[in-house]
């Protein structure tokens, strides 16, 4: 269950954690990126792209990001990378050994660097100090002396801290390179600048020039939204590490996506045309720019699959062709060092002849619009029980529930079976929440919970669902967590091969779970790792 004593829980995760009809595509690409093909496949699927006259009802746009993985090239040298490590030493990291994981953690960072790449280490509390001005790392030696000597103090000002490692990087920008700020903290911006629209326009600023934020929260204490926004606005990533001891793990795996950026200052904009009345952009924070809507993405790395949904609400209209609106897209070729630009128009046809509507729906398009809008409604439950309604928050997660079983009964789709799976779970989870929302377990749901919701409105769902074919840091833990149960004793890859279908086949009918080899919630739940 969701809810058990936060120490097994954590040594669970501790174990795992060691070591189309509508559619318009913008090009197509091969397995292997070959000379001059674009580094980004990207297709525009529109769920209903024929409208019934007068029916009133939204229509969905489903944009998807795939970028190949590539196998990198014998004796090719990776690009260099320009970071800051911007480290919490507030007086609350001496709880639970924190600091000595951090400084584990800084240290593995070093020496995965060398002397092609620079890296700066800035410490700050109430007060903000460059420990190491960013330089190359030619002295790892004496780097990892001077984050030995870190200890804890005093409040936190993390705006300072974080923008003093803005700062750093930004001093030795360079276009070959990969320049990004690491933040970490555990707690609360309680000095300095604490308004999140303050901060939002600092990072959003950083971002223009060219050094994003990745944000990772430790244990209970901190503010997740404030982290998570930091990391949207400034196009990072943003993790939360319920445990000390997954510090080092995601510093490593962070970085190692770092190494295979593909594609970087990604710009994304949809103008709507003048039949939309209304819109909705899930899962992204949005500006507006020109008449444009811009989609905050961060930087694509190889391997990675992403989306966008948009919900348009239209005016009436008449039979005949409709205009949608525009969606631009473009990003640096992090290998080839050119600008890629794409434009398409968004467009559908409006009829009168209810036949012609049914055969022209677009399944897949139909199926990612009903996951995001759940996700949307499921994030919302969860502001409800932050705000105390956790009762209200129950009934919502339990209509949602039922709802999207209505809606499955026509799609009978597997990643929706396993959405209203979470549901259920959760609705249980929340009610336990609202009856002690102070309580350890409490707080690590709501993290959780939000994670979970935020990369799954991204279109990316290894969090609470992962099957055959899947590949990844997420398959990894499934691998290490079946392995500690005695399931699993093949290779640990991170691929969801067929002997990973069976261990989880197996795992399932041990458990008394439906043995579908999908380690969707109630499989990932059991095994500590949902």
């Amino acid at each position: 269950m969701i809810f058990r004593s936060m120490p097994g829980r954590w040594m669970v995760r501790f174990l795992t954690a060691v070591a189309v009809v509508g559619a318009v595509s913008f090009h197509g690409v091969a397995a292997e990126p070959e000379a001059g093909q674009k580094a980004v496949m990207t297709t525009v699927e529109i769920d209903r792209p024929v409208l019934l006259a007068g029916d009133g009802k939204p229509v969905y746009v489903l944009v998807r990001f795939k970028v190949a993985e590539v196998s990198p090239e014998a004796g090719k040298d990776r690009r260099p990378v320009n970071i800051a490590l911007a480290l919490d030493r507030s007086g609350s990291m001496a709880d639970q050994g924190k600091i000595e994981y951090l400084k584990k953690a800084a240290m593995a960072v070093v020496e995965r660097l060398g002397p092609k790449d620079r890296l700066a280490v800035v410490e700050y509390d109430d007060q903000v100090t460059v420990a190491w001005p960013s330089a190359p790392v030619e002295a790892p030696a004496l780097i990892k002396k001077v984050i030995d000597d870190l200890t804890p103090r005093n409040m936190t000002d993390l705006t300072a801290g974080m923008m003093e490692g803005v700062a750093q990087v930004r001093k030795h920008l360079r276009a070959d390179a990969v320049n990004r700020v690491f933040l970490l903290s555990d707690g609360l911006a309680n000095r300095g600048v604490t308004n999140p629209r303050e901060i939002r326009k600092l990072v959003r600023k950083a971002k223009t020039q060219g050094v994003p934020v990745t944000t990772l929260g430790l244990g209970l204490e901190y503010n997740e939204d404030l982290m998570q926004d930091i990391a949207d606005n400034s196009g990072g990533n943003y993790h939360y590490i319920e445990g000390p001891s997954q510090m080092a793990g995601i510093f490593q795996r962070e970085l190692s996506e770092l190494f295979q950026i593909a594609a970087r200052n990604v710009d994304f904009r949809f103008t709507p045309g003048r039949i939309v009345r209304d819109f909705q952009i899930f899962g992204y924070t949005t500006r507006n720019e020109g008449g444009a809507t811009v989609v905050e993405l961060p930087d694509f790395h190889t391997g990675e699959t992403r989306s966008v949904v948009i919900r348009l609400a239209l005016k009436e209209a008449g039979a005949g062709p409709l205009r949608l609106g525009d969606i631009t897209f473009s990003y640096e070729d992090a290998e080839a060092g050119h600008r890629t630009h794409e434009r398409r128009e968004l467009s559908a046809d409006v009829t009168n002849n209810p036949d012609t509507v049914r055969h022209a729906w677009n399944r897949e398009a139909m199926i990612e619009a009903a996951l995001v809008e759940t996700e949307a409604g499921h994030e919302a439950s969860l502001r409800l029980l932050a705000a105390g309604q956790w009762q209200q928050a129950e009934r919502q997660l339990q209509s949602m529930a039922k709802g999207l079983s209505a809606r499955n009964a026509s799609l009978n789709d597997i990643r929706i079976a396993k959405k209203i799976e979470a549901l259920r779970i959760e609705s249980g989870a929340v009610a336990q929440a609202g009856a002690a929302p102070a309580a350890a377990q409490s707080m690590d749901f709501m993290k959780s919970s939000k994670l979970r919701i935020h990369r799954a409105m991204r279109g990316q769902r290894g969090l609470y669902l992962l099957q055959p074919g899947a590949k990844g840091h997420e398959v990894l833990k499934l691998q290490q967590a079946l392995k500690a149960a005695g399931a699993y004793n093949k290779v640990m890859d991170g691929a969801y091969s067929a002997d990973v279908e069976n261990a989880v086949r197996s795992y399932q009918k041990r458990h008394k779970l439906a043995p579908d080899g999908i380690a969707g919630p109630e499989t990932l739940n059991q095994l500590g790792l949902y």
